[in-house]
């Protein structure tokens, strides 16, 4: 069985990240764990099923979604500061 992997970009970084992975798993296999926005500030994944809101993520144009309920897209573009 061959995988498919889609191109994200978080900030100005690019990564390759399988087809069907959940975001929020992606951004722990990577170490990445402050960029959701809950409470107006730098957050991470927390309950991993929607219900606490600690991994609210930007995306490109404003929608926020919950990394933990989110599958990566192809082409995904993450807002981060830094």
């Amino acid at each position: 069985m061959n995988n498919t992997f889609y191109k994200i970009t978080i900030g100005k970084v690019q990564f390759e990240v399988e087809e069907n992975e959940l975001l929020l798993f992606f951004l722990m296999k990577e170490s990445i764990y402050s960029l959701g926005k809950a409470q107006g500030r730098n957050r991470g994944g927390f309950c991993g099923m929607g219900v606490c809101h600690e991994c609210l993520i930007e995306l490109k144009g404003g929608k926020t979604v919950l990394a933990c309920q989110t599958l990566v897209n192809k082409n995904m573009v993450i807002n981060h500061d830094e």
